[in-house]
């Protein structure tokens, strides 16, 4: 729980992301950094091509700068990058 509490704090982007899962299958496997974050949407660099992703149908492994990985459902990141900080 420490290290999602740190990730939140951080921020999301610049972290690695893979889509463990998701109601869209063309978006199962996409991994990459996030670039970007809005409120629903993360924004995945994933080949050399920018990818959309809906926070809330999707489950995400995030690495954080020491490279440990956990597995995130996307519907606890749905909010502005300002307000997971105040949230969590």
């Amino acid at each position: 729980m420490a290290v999602k509490r740190s990730l939140f704090k951080q921020g999301l982007i610049g972290l690695e992301a893979e889509v463990a899962h998701s109601s869209d299958p063309t978006l199962l496997g996409v991994s990459g950094k996030i670039v970007d974050e809005t409120r629903n949407m993360v924004v995945i660099e994933h080949e050399g091509k920018t990818k959309k992703i809906q926070k809330s149908i999707s489950t995400f492994i995030l690495r954080g700068p020491d490279g440990e990985a956990m597995t995130v459902n996307g519907k606890e990141l749905v909010g502005r990058p300002e307000e997971q900080i105040r949230k969590r």
